[in-house]
């Protein structure tokens, strides 16, 4: 690789369906029910199978830079920004002021460990694409009765050339490798909702690149 070539960062932010122990007893004390086990292991929970996905790819891809989430979604959404509704999920929404806010430093601690990240590697370095962001998640194969017909998802804002350029590279190598696989762009899910790759674009321009890779769970049967 080229001494200026730009870094590559890999995440996985539903990666974990751990609830911290803080919060386990913040729901006793408040005398809530929690986060249902039984929930907690579905799709709801976490993105299955995508850190197993996430940890196969770190080790043959060498990424100058990973990081995994390591709570549950249904406790505060890493892949969320903190401002939007669905950040504490309906079991933690009613959780005392000092209890979230806690979850939130938790937050933050992941968001600001990537963007510090990023920071660090557009500084001063000059002009054009400087760090290329690939976010793994996976996606449930029926969600409310509706078919997912796809088996990996390529998310990016098609009105950003690099992350054109990215996703057209991905899709060729995956058709290469796995031609049977259905690869569509901007499915299951938008690449330009909220999120840590739409936050990382507005925050550092031109100089990041983010591509969300959705794998379906099906797909990922085996590594699970």
């Amino acid at each position: 690789m080229r001494k200026d070539a730009p870094a590559l960062m890999i995440t996985c932010e539903h990666a974990s369906n751990a609830v911290p122990g803080f919060v386990m007893r913040a729901f006793k004390a408040a005398g809530l029910a929690g986060i249902p086990e039984d929930v907690l292991r579905t799709h709801r929970g976490y993105d299955i199978g995508a850190l197993k996905a996430f940890r196969k790819l770190v080790r043959a891809m060498r990424p100058d830079f990973s990081l995994a989430g390591t709570f549950s979604r249904l406790v505060a959404d890493l892949n969320r920004s903190d401002t939007n509704r669905s950040f504490f999920s309906e079991y933690t929404r009613d959780l005392p002021g000092n209890v979230k806010e806690q979850v939130h430093k938790m937050w933050l601690s992941h968001r600001d460990t990537v963007e510090k990240y990023v920071a660090g590697q557009v500084k001063g370095k000059g002009k054009g694409l400087r760090v290329i962001h690939l976010g793994i998640h996976s996606f449930t194969p029926v969600l409310e009765g509706t078919v997912r017909n796809a088996d990996v998802g390529i998310l990016y804002d098609p009105d950003r050339e690099a992350e054109c350029r990215i996703a057209d590279a991905l899709i060729r190598e995956i058709k290469a490798r796995a031609p049977e696989l259905r690869i569509r762009r901007n499915y299951p899910y938008r690449g330009t909702s909220d999120g840590l790759t739409t936050a990382l674009r507005q925050k550092f321009g031109e100089a990041y690149a983010g591509i969300e890779i959705e794998m379906n769970q099906a797909l990922l049967a085996g590594l699970v």
